[in-house]
C-alpha cells in the first residue's frame, strides 16, 4: 500500500500585530504613497522642522513604500515619531518572495555571516523562534539600503517565515535610520515578528501582492 502525504494548505492570509502609534501603509497605489507621504510632512513640520527637512523625511517614506509595491510587498506598517532628542522613524514590510530553485533557504541563511567592516557595516545570521509558526531563519545588521537610487544606512532585520503548502517564502523586514537606536530597535523588530500568524480564513491582509500602477509596470 502506498503511503499518502497530506500536503498542507497555504494561507490566504496572516496577522502581524504592530504597536499602537504605528500605521499601516496601504501600497496598493500611488494615492496612498502620497497620502502617508502628507502625513509624515505634517508630523515633521509640526515637530518644529524646517519645510526642507519635513520634505526630506516625507520623500523618505514615499521611497519605502514605492520600493514596497514594485517589490511585491502585501503589507507594510510604520512610525515617525518627533521626540526631543530628534525623529524615529521606522518600517516593517511583508513580502512573499521565491526562494532560490537550490538548497534550503534557512540552511543557507545559518551556514553564511558577514563580519563587521571597515565601513562599519555588518551581518549576523540566526534562526529564531515564532510562538504560532516555528523556527524561523533571521538575518539582521547594520546595511546599506538604496532606493531609487539614493543609499543611506540602516538598522535592518529580516526574517524568513516559510509558507506552509508553497515553496514560497513569508519575509519580514524591519529597516530604520535611527543607528543609534539600533538595539532596540531589533528587539522590537523580533518582537514585533514574533506575533506573526497565518489565517486561512480571509482574515487578516491577502498573502498576494497588489498589482503595479500603470507608471509602475515598465520599472
Amino acid at each position: 500500500m502506498t503511503a499518502v502525504t497530506a500536503i498542507s494548505p497555504t494561507p490566504t492570509g496572516f496577522l502581524l500585530r504592530t504597536p499602537e502609534d504605528w500605521v499601516d501603509f496601504s501600497v496598493a497605489d500611488e494615492a496612498s504613497e502620497n497620502r502617508m507621504a502628507n502625513e509624515v510632512w505634517t508630523r515633521a513640520h509640526d515637530g518644529g522642522f524646517t519645510d526642507e527637512q519635513a520634505g526630506q523625511y516625507a520623500e523618505q517614506l514615499r521611497r519605502s513604500v514605492r520600493q514596497a509595491r514594485t517589490a511585491g510587498a502585501v503589507h507594510a506598517a510604520g512610525t515617525f515619531q518627533v521626540y526631543e532628542d530628534g525623529p524615529l522613524t521606522a518600517t516593517v514590510l511583508v513580502s512573499v518572495v521565491t526562494p532560490p530553485a537550490t538548497g534550503d533557504i534557512l540552511g543557507a541563511l545559518t551556514a553564511v555571516g558577514q563580519p563587521a567592516r571597515a565601513d562599519g557595516t555588518w551581518r549576523r545570521v540566526s534562526t529564531a523562534q515564532i510562538p504560532a509558526i516555528g523556527t524561523v531563519g533571521r538575518v539582521h545588521g547594520i546595511q546599506n539600503v538604496t532606493q531609487d537610487g539614493v543609499s543611506f544606512r540602516c538598522a535592518v532585520m529580516h526574517t524568513v517565515v516559510p509558507l506552509p503548502g508553497s515553496a514560497n517564502v513569508l519575509l519580514v523586514t524591519g529597516s530604520s535610520p535611527n543607528l543609534a537606536e539600533a538595539e532596540e530597535l531589533f528587539e522590537l523588530f523580533a518582537t514585533i515578528t514574533a506575533t506573526l500568524n497565518f489565517t486561512w480564513e480571509e482574515d487578516g491582509p491577502a498573502l498576494t501582492p497588489p498589482a503595479a500602477s500603470s507608471g509602475e509596470a515598465g520599472s
